[in-house]
């Protein structure tokens, strides 16, 4: 026997979402009449009412506007916190290369004092790394304008590849711009003036060979996919190092002209590399580089202070090499010690700059 609570089928106050689960809720009719299938009003029997013209059924807005509110609202840039602080970090790394090149400069090529500790180190340099002549020759000629664009088509490529176009204009545009910006200063605005406590030669600051290691490295690391980055970065900061202290070998470079122009290249990148928000692997590894770039500037000073302990000035003898030969023969391990102050002044610095360019992508 039917039960006579349950409703029949053709009670137009039944909701058949709780009688049929695969047909979607309805809501009820008005005024006991419900909407056909074809969107005409309806009384009970299902047949259209007389004297009301048909309308269409239009939706209802309520749950759209529900979706609207539900949706996540875009954040400005500005508002994220952990974008304020890489944005803040990038400005502060570009105004810190540009600071310290324009000292650098000034106590290098305009000083006594300058110019004596910049020569002398380079000099210890050639002194006590004479047998690998042949390898650094080798390192100094590797840059060339054939190389430069061979990396610059592998920068490209990589960008197209991660179809990212727009990195590969901003990676090359940080090199043609630092190498731009060398070449003016050196040849035009930098001058060596004659202070009578070193060979008389002109001015070389800053490095063309080293802004080309230096921005071509930074390059790659800008454009290098996440599971390539670090090494990426450890190979640039070998590359570069190995660069500076090869220019200083030839006697081509001071320390100094290596690391303004180590300088200049980190403020171009620091300015042109987008900030970018991605996991990305060796985070640990990124994060040692930083302690080792600052045990080799620990290591700098220390050698430097020994090296020097004791000098004067009246140790300068102009015509002799470059200044220095007859003060760095009485005591030898003077050389080595100066050449161990260089190298690791110049691998320190530069590892910095590539530290920074690399945390502009990550976590």
């Amino acid at each position: 026997m039917d039960d006579p609570n349950s409703a029949l089928p053709s009670d137009p106050s039944v909701d058949e979402s709780y009688t049929k689960s695969s047909r979607p809720a309805r809501p009820r009719a008005r005024s006991g009449a419900r909407a056909d299938s074809d969107g005409r009003d309806a009384g009970q029997d299902g047949a259209p009412v007389k004297g009301r013209p048909a309308r269409a059924r239009t939706a209802d807005p309520a749950p759209r506007e529900a979706e609207a509110a539900d949706a996540p609202t875009p954040r400005r840039l500005s508002s994220d916190g952990w974008y304020r602080l890489k944005l803040a970090r990038r400005l502060a790394g570009v105004a810190i290369c540009l600071l310290a090149t324009g000292l650098i400069s000034h106590v290098a090529l305009t000083t006594s004092y300058g110019q004596v500790i910049d020569t002398i180190l380079m000099e210890g340099m050639m002194r006590s790394a004479s047998q690998f002549e042949g390898f650094s020759t080798l390192i100094t000629g590797i840059v060339s304008v054939p190389v430069m664009g061979v990396v610059g088509v592998i920068v490209a490529l990589v960008a197209a590849a991660r179809r990212r176009p727009t990195l590969a204009g901003r990676a090359l545009g940080a090199v043609v711009g630092a190498n731009i910006a060398t070449q003016i200063l050196k040849d035009y605005i930098l001058t060596r003036p004659n202070l009578g406590v070193t060979t008389g030669a002109g001015n070389s600051l800053p490095s063309g060979h080293t802004t080309v290691a230096v921005t071509l490295s930074l390059a790659f690391i800008v454009v290098a996919p996440q599971w390539f980055r670090s090494p990426a970065a450890w190979i640039g900061w070998a590359w570069t190092s190995l660069m500076g202290v090869s220019v200083m070998m030839e006697g081509w470079h001071r320390p100094s002209d290596v690391i303004t122009a180590a300088l200049i290249a980190g403020a171009w990148a620091l300015a042109l590399s987008p900030i970018e928000r991605r996991p990305r692997h060796g985070a640990s590894i990124q994060r040692a580089m930083v302690w080792v770039c600052l045990g080799l500037l620990g290591v700098a000073v220390l050698a430097t202070l020994a090296a020097m302990w004791g000098f004067s000035m009246s140790a300068a003898s102009p015509g002799s090499g470059y200044g220095f030969e007859h003060f760095l023969q009485i005591r030898p391990w003077r050389s080595r010690v100066l050449g161990v102050a260089a190298i690791a002044w110049v691998s320190g610095i530069c590892g910095l700059i590539i530290h920074e360019v690399d945390r502009l992508a990550g976590e």
